[in-house]
């Protein structure tokens, strides 16, 4: 390697970690607004976007107290990342795949992605495996089944099944929820709501049955549905 050469690869590492240091103070909740919106701006005119976009996106990894303070950076962030959406898209893709807070990488990934894709995103996302004590496994479950529940595709009934027999009490609600959106316009799903009903009512699942009656009842389901 030459001497240009060596010297090109330091002012390379010398951006990278400029921009690694920017990137902290986006996840970092001691900063202050006006040191993030900074760095965001910054990130977003450093001229080398393949650097400044796995930055831009820690900003979402972290929640400030203040909602509205909150929601304009990361609109911000959002807006420069669609202005660069080749090279953020799998970035996104990436984070709704395997991060814990992933609401903001959802809402990208619909506006990046065509109807299909965002759809295969969703459901491959979703995950059924070793979930029993795992927080953020359901956390991440949840989001991804109310953004399902804003879609229709016959699919989704079908992957959303095993998540009404989760442990957890927030999954299972959720997916009932994305259940009854599918059941309005697919007859498997609603079938399905309807086999629930023929359960064996006891202390653990009547609170769980009832929901389901109110959905079936709520849609007139038991006399209308085939």
């Amino acid at each position: 390697m030459g001497l240009l050469d060596a010297w090109r690869g330091y002012r390379a590492n010398q951006k990278s970690k400029s921009f690694e240091k920017m990137g902290d103070v986006l996840k970092n909740l001691v900063t202050t607004k006006e040191q993030r919106w900074e760095a965001i701006e910054a990130l977003a005119g450093g001229g080398d976007f393949a650097l400044a976009a796995p930055q831009l996106m820690k900003r979402f990894e972290l929640v400030v107290e203040h909602g509205i303070i909150d929601k304009r950076e990361k609109d911000r962030v959002m807006e420069i990342l669609l202005e660069n959406k080749e090279i953020s898209m799998p970035l996104v893709c990436d984070a709704v795949r395997t991060q814990k807070r992933i609401a903001w990488p959802i809402k990208l990934a619909e506006k990046m992605l065509g109807a299909d894709e965002y759809l295969n995103l969703m459901l491959e996302s979703l995950n059924s495996e070793n979930v029993l004590f795992d927080e953020t496994l359901h956390e991440r479950n949840i989001e991804i089944l109310l953004a399902l529940k804003e879609l229709s595709d016959a699919r989704i009934a079908e992957r959303t099944q095993v998540f009404v027999r989760s442990r957890d009490e927030q999954v299972r609600i959720a997916a009932l929820e994305c259940l009854e959106a599918q059941a309005v316009t697919h007859k498997e799903a609603r079938n399905y709501l309807l086999s629930l009903l023929a359960e064996p009512l006891t202390d653990d699942n009547s609170r769980f049955i009832g929901l389901v009656k109110t959905i079936v009842t709520r849609h007139n389901w038991e006399t209308t549905s085939p």
